[in-house]
């Protein structure tokens, strides 16, 4: 279903962006980069945030774990069979093209026509598509799957011997075009980033039983012992006199249904910690930002050559152009010919 949805979402990304008739070539492309992106965040990562989130309150991870690696890595998995399907097309099509000549003319077929049979080479739109949602699936929930990493590194090998097996052997030579940047992807990734930090640490704090863990350690029991029951709480009393029975549930509540003082302490902990955590998070990465320069100092060096070199060529033929006007202005005004060496 979530496959299904993603092929739909994009044809109603296409739609929309026309209806938006943008002036530029850059700005369509843009607007539904952003669009095809908002969607699909919400078709492959809706059922991970329900799971964090919202399902339930206490610790969810291993069933978010498992959610993940399904949906990752059966994604992987399928995108990985799409390539072999792209493999019979290309076969297909080119038993179509030769399909009604004879032998003696397939061994006189030049090698540009044995390229038309190749397959048309319809950009890079997916495969940014593709490694962006895997960035988002190993940033967003690393916490909870710390082996999806693993299964994004594993996949990228076997992918990247496809692709260039797709790109050199069964599609048509793309026409280059001039580009300045990634464009809009990188401003999208700069926002799963952000949202990853965030993400992190309410998983940390919230979903995880870590917080809980270590405020028990340190204001109860060190060991451990009786942690359990600090976070079950038991039924209010009014239902244990109805139903004549008693009953525990996750919670940090007193027998009247009210929370504990014990509850406030520990979200004021979790609070504290995703401030700390995300303030943390984002001046070390702003710091190595500032430390790794976005042009290394090699390929500066080489840039201010390459203009310290074009300076000089203009000036040596500005000085060039210089002498022979001022030897074609006296030859003339001495009655003979210009002469221009």
């Amino acid at each position: 279903m979530i496959l299904i949805l993603s092929k739909v979402y994009t044809m109603l990304a296409q739609i929309l962006t026309r209806w938006e008739m943008h002036r530029t070539q850059s700005d369509y492309e843009d607007m539904f980069t952003l669009k095809v992106f908002i969607f699909q965040f919400v078709n492959f990562y809706s059922s991970p945030v329900y799971i964090a989130f919202f399902k339930g309150r206490y610790w969810c991870l291993i069933e978010l774990a498992q959610e993940l690696l399904i949906i990752m890595v059966g994604k992987q998995i399928i995108n990985n069979v799409q390539e072999l399907v792209m493999k019979l097309k290309a076969w297909w099509q080119r038993r179509s093209f030769r399909k009604g000549q004879d032998e003696e003319k397939k061994q006189e077929v030049p090698p540009w026509e044995q390229d038309y049979q190749l397959l048309v080479c319809e950009g890079l739109f997916d495969e940014y598509l593709e490694m962006v949602l895997q960035f988002g699936f190993i940033t967003v929930f690393v916490a909870a799957c710390p082996l999806a990493p693993f299964f994004a590194l594993v996949n990228n090998w076997v992918e990247i011997r496809l692709d260039a097996h797709k790109f050199v052997s069964e599609y048509r030579r793309p026409v280059a075009e001039q580009a300045q940047d990634i464009g809009i992807w990188f401003q999208i990734l700069q926002l799963i980033t952000h949202i990853a930090v965030v993400a992190n640490a309410f998983l940390i704090a919230f979903t995880s039983s870590f917080l809980p863990r270590a405020y028990y350690r340190f204001t109860r029991d060190s060991s451990l012992h009786g942690f359990t029951n600090f976070t079950l709480a038991n039924s209010p009393t009014v239902f244990t006199a109805i139903q004549n029975s008693t009953c525990k549930y996750p919670d940090i509540r007193d027998d009247h249904g009210k929370y504990r003082p014990e509850y406030f302490e520990l979200l004021a902990v979790r609070l504290g910690f995703v401030i700390v955590f995300e303030h943390v998070v984002f001046t070390v990465s702003r710091f190595i930002d500032a430390l790794i320069p976005d042009v290394p100092e090699e390929v500066q060096i080489k840039v201010k050559r390459e203009r310290y070199m074009a300076k000089e060529a203009l000036a040596e033929n500005q000085k060039v152009n210089g002498k022979n006007e001022w030897k074609c202005t006296f030859e003339t005004g001495a009655g003979g010919l210009c002469t221009v060496l």
